[in-house]
């Protein structure tokens, strides 16, 4: 019961105790007094309810992504929360789902996400989407905040759309890469553009890549520019997985292109160049960025009539090269930093296809 006092400074004063610890508040009115106090104890009595029974969102902003800062990359902080902001403001039922506790949410509520993402994303988006809910549910479980995860029983939707390497990670034919070639000869990432398809190296790979990167005949793949959470980028110090460390020799192709390139860096930097210095930069000689980069790989496709790709088809385009030039899927698997042989049969396996119909074709045993 809140107890009621007069101050010696004239002022009014009222108590009340809550899970055995008294709170306070003053005022000059008995009305403002009382509005103090029902604002204090609902202040005080939800919090409790926050620490013991939190709101998705509470959970999801102060406990779980504060947990992982400094264990993950701030890129994939940054994924992560664009993966949440979709489904916190989902309505079910009147309201949001970021304001629904967590020990409210059923599996009927999460189907009920499924099938709204559903009408926006692919299969596999919202897969991804409803996964990495059940690793929030999963870790609420285990801080036992809640006792079951109402992700568990829904299950994974079928996919209907195409595979990964039949879409994004498309190859140029050679008489795309041809053609795209002739016409960038006057584009600014033109080098950056013959690296990426001679090195099957990702943008951020390259733009990471120094002077002291380049020796014993090799290329020394060691970081990759990163984003932030809050959107902007800086040089990281890793590749974008731990197999992405990898070592890629050096052939003449990619020798002549890192000697026009450095050419280049003398017009543009003058004759001072440091073992440190990043190779390729931004025209305006900050980090190399891949949204510029797409930007201008648009305008070229638009130029001559090539379906628009991204800077990762020179990615695919050196795999499927690499296999059709009969390179062992295990060496192409380390050339592009992959985790394991399963991740590049399933982006490349139609290219391992092609090549074995054409080794059957050339097949001659005598008989």
């Amino acid at each position: 019961m809140a107890r009621n006092k007069k101050r010696s400074d004239g002022r009014l004063q009222k108590s009340f105790t809550f899970n055995g610890k008294r709170y306070y508040v003053n005022a000059r009115t008995k009305e403002e007094l009382d509005k103090k106090l029902y604002e204090k104890r609902q202040e005080v009595e939800q919090g409790k309810e926050q620490r013991e029974n939190p709101t998705i969102e509470h959970f999801y902003n102060e406990i779980w992504v504060k947990a992982r800062q400094g264990i993950v990359t701030p890129a994939t902080l940054r994924s992560q929360q664009c993966h949440y902001n979709t489904m916190s403001k989902i309505v079910i039922d009147g309201k949001e789902f970021k304001d629904y506790k967590l020990s409210e949410v059923k599996a009927d509520d999460i189907r009920t996400i499924q099938k709204v993402l559903l009408e926006n994303n692919s299969v596999q988006t919202v897969n991804d989407k409803v996964h990495f809910l059940s690793h929030i549910f999963a870790d609420a479980v285990k801080e036992q905040y809640i006792t079951y995860n109402p992700c568990a029983p829904v299950r994974t939707l079928k996919r209907t759309d195409e595979q990964a390497r039949d879409t994004i990670h498309r190859a140029l034919t050679i008489e795309e890469t041809h053609k795209f070639f002739e016409a960038a000869q006057n584009s600014y990432y033109y080098n950056i553009y013959r690296f990426a398809i001679n090195t099957g190296m990702r943008i951020g790979e390259i733009g990471g890549l120094k002077n002291s990167d380049i020796y014993d005949g090799k290329i020394h793949v060691e970081r990759t520019i990163t984003r932030l959470e809050d959107g902007s980028y800086t040089l990281g110090d890793n590749p974008k997985t731990w197999h992405g460390k990898r070592v890629i020799p050096l052939n003449n192709a990619i020798k002549e292109i890192l000697e026009s390139q450095r050419k280049i860096n003398v017009m543009l930097d003058g004759n001072v160049s440091n073992i440190n210095d990043l190779i390729f930069k931004a025209p305006e000689r900050g980090l190399l960025m891949s949204t510029p980069v797409d930007r201008d790989l648009k305008r070229i496709c638009k130029r001559t009539g090539l379906e628009h790709f991204t800077a990762h088809a020179f990615r695919a385009t050196f795999a499927t090269r690499c296999i059709e030039q009969l390179v062992p899927v295990k060496t192409l698997q380390e050339l592009l930093g992959h985790a394991d042989y399963g991740m590049t049969m399933n982006l490349y396996g139609h290219a391992v296809d092609d090549s074995k119909e054409q080794a059957m074709n050339d097949i001659d045993i005598a008989l």
